[in-house]
């Protein structure tokens, strides 16, 4: 995935149009930054690449041929002439024979076919002449109409090309680049790890001047250290809403933290402030054992509860309470609480905790005898239902501080248990990393049940704080995360996307070579003889008339055949084959990659964050950047971006 120019962030020159600026943003739209969209490219226009084709005119087939006619009809002029007059010599000498008996008849005869010559000539150039002026004439009237007909579809596409580029060009310079983001869910808490202050200013006032245009509340714990949220104070009172500022222990008497609680809720308030700033083995025993201890207290007290007169009443059950030089208690309050002190004991274990609680609450009742202004209207009051109130932490020490900080965010936690839900308001915690995870999640599970958005803010994704990751129900913004293992872990959360990737090449080449020779000898010999005999004889008398007469005769034959052959054959036979093979191979594999890098999340801009939301439509990632000067830039819409 891309990270853009939304996520390199923005910068904004004011340039004195901070009034200006504080208008755009008080408008009752919900508005977590916004989100630079790149202006789809102009088109080209689909007619770009099919220019009217030119309809083709033919001229008819025997055009060239009449046209070298009607050029050469001066020669043909000039042979009919020639013609006519040799004709006409012709005849002429024939007709001497004539020319005695008939005078006239050789003049006449030759002026005759000599006339008639050339008006067949003239005739025979007029006609060919005229035949060809008029298939040009057809063939020059259909071309120059095909031209003119051309020439208007080339200027009307010429001109829907040039509208279609015009209309992309103003589409792409009037495109809106910037627009607002927007939740497509209603989370209960959204949680922001990684940024820095500039980031969470930015990001305060960008999220809080729309709710504060809509008519809702927004309460801000800073526990940064940073005035995070002093810019959204000073817009709100320029636009003319309520705005509330208490900065903690300074006006710890004026903003009244216990003064509405009563001892049973006061001792659960500090007790659990205790426990999850000292977290042992023995915790859960030692929070009942504080819980006690304060609520004895704290039923003994008359009038609003102070950390005066809690810190003198833990004095009271310790023994160490010099009643004649302090006046923090009155007698009956003293009275009452010396009847109650054997009953806390005085074992170790509660002598201990009883000075740890003293000792925690001693500066804030230095602290709070120190403001000059003293209310008693209580924590209830500064969470108005609507405007913006800020309770900020500036302790100088470290350990006081963090009791302040634990101390308002169990007070916060308290006032939501009573609080009426009106579904328009927003709790901030900035520099939640300071509480622990027990009590963060307590705080989610109640402002659900409250019916106000909860929003922390958190410095640095490590240890427990990512378990809060994903929560069901939550939406998460990454900010800028300068620590490597903390960005690789918020890389993780985004997701990975795969793609598929050339991973292997393969060649594979052979040759086959195969010799092989062969040889056959052989023979045959044969004898034949054959023998034969044949033996034959005859005898015979006759008697005639002088006599008789005998003869006899024999013969005989041998034959004798001998018949010898040999034969002798051989052969050699070699044979050779040569074979070349050839292979080639491809291999894609699927990659699985960040959608966003965790060298892209430790550059982010302070300004700029990446949205990660779990929506009816499937898991959405958006980048964007919370700069509110980003209303200044052109083209920002009002509305969201649909799709």
């Amino acid at each position: 995935m891309s990270t853009g120019g939304a996520v390199q962030g923005q910068n904004v020159v004011l340039a004195g149009r901070t009034t200006e600026m504080w208008e755009r943003l008080f408008q009752p739209v919900e508005r977590w930054g916004w989100e630079f969209v790149k202006p789809v490219p102009a088109t080209v226009s689909p007619e770009a690449n099919n220019p009217p084709i030119a309809e083709q005119v033919y001229a008819p087939r025997d055009y060239q041929l009449r046209e070298k006619r009607s050029k050469r009809a001066w020669i043909g002029l000039i042979g009919y002439l020639v013609l006519a007059f040799v004709v006409a010599v012709m005849v002429a000498g024939m007709a001497e024979s004539v020319a005695k008996q008939v005078p006239m008849a050789v003049e006449l005869s030759g002026d005759i076919i000599l006339g008639l010559g050339v008006v067949l000539a003239i005739w025979n150039l007029v006609r060919t002449r005229r035949r060809f002026s008029v298939m040009k004439r057809d063939y020059t009237a259909r071309y120059n109409t095909a031209v003119e007909r051309y020439n208007q579809a080339y200027t009307s596409w010429q001109q829907r090309v040039a509208e279609h580029d015009r209309r992309e060009a103003q589409r792409v310079a009037e495109a809106m680049r910037w627009y607002p983001v927007q939740l497509t869910t209603r989370p209960a808490r959204v949680d922001v790890f990684g940024g820095t202050e500039d980031g969470w200013a930015s990001l305060i006032v960008t999220i809080g001047s729309p709710l504060l245009a809509a008519g809702s509340s927004v309460f801000l714990l800073d526990f940064t250290d940073l005035a995070v949220g002093d810019n959204l104070a000073v817009a709100a009172a320029a636009k003319g809403h309520g705005v509330a500022v208490q900065e903690l222990p300074r006006d710890l008497a004026e903003l009244g933290i216990i003064a509405d609680l009563d001892a049973t809720e006061l001792a659960e308030v500090v007790a659990e402030t205790m426990h999850t700033m000292n977290r042992t083995q023995f915790g859960a025993d030692l929070r009942g054992l504080h819980t006690d201890l304060l609520t004895a207290v704290g039923e003994r007290l008359s009038g609003p509860p102070t950390f005066a007169k809690l810190v003198a009443g833990l004095q009271v059950f310790r023994r160490v309470y010099d009643a004649a030089s302090d006046e923090t208690l009155s007698a009956e309050e003293v009275r009452k609480l010396n009847s109650y002190v054997d009953t806390v004991g005085s074992t170790d274990q509660t002598q201990n905790e009883l000075q740890a609680l003293e000792g925690e609450l001693r500066g804030l009742a230095r602290a709070e005898r120190s403001s000059e202004k003293q209310t008693t209207a209580g924590f209830r009051a500064l969470w108005p239902v609507r405007g913006f109130s800020v309770v900020a932490t500036r302790a100088r020490t470290g350990r006081h501080r963090r009791f302040v900080e634990h101390l308002v965010f169990h007070r916060t936690l308290q006032e939501l248990h009573t609080r009426e839900a009106t579904g328009r308001e927003t709790l901030i915690i900035a520099g939640a990393d300071q509480i622990g995870l027990e009590s963060l999640e307590a705080m989610a599970r109640q402002a659900r049940r409250a019916g106000v958005r909860l929003v922390y803010l958190v410095q640095h994704l490590r240890d427990d704080m990512q378990k809060l990751l994903g929560a069901a129900g939550t939406v998460t913004l990454l900010m800028q995360i300068g620590n490597g293992d903390e960005a690789a872990n918020a890389a993780e959360f985004i997701g990975r996307g795969y793609k598929f990737e050339l991973s292997q090449l393969t060649l594979q080449v052979g040759r086959t070579l195969t010799h092989g020779t062969s040889s056959s000898e052989g023979g045959s010999a044969g004898f034949q003889q054959s023998r034969g005999y044949t033996y034959g004889g005859s005898s015979g008398s006759s008697t005639g008339p002088n006599g008789g007469s005998s003869n006899s005769g024999s013969s005989w034959s041998t034959t004798n055949t001998t018949t010898q052959s040999r034969e002798r054959n051989w052969s050699n036979t070699v044979s050779e084959s040569e074979a070349d093979s050839q292979n080639r191979g491809m291999t894609a594999a699927r990659v699985y990659e960040f959608e966003i890098e965790p060298t892209a999340l430790q550059g982010l801009a302070p300004t700029a964050f990446v949205m990660v939301e779990n929506g009816l439509s499937g898991r959405r990632v958006v980048t964007g950047d919370c700069n509110p000067g980003t209303v200044l830039l052109d083209r920002v819409a009002e509305r969201p971006r649909l799709g």
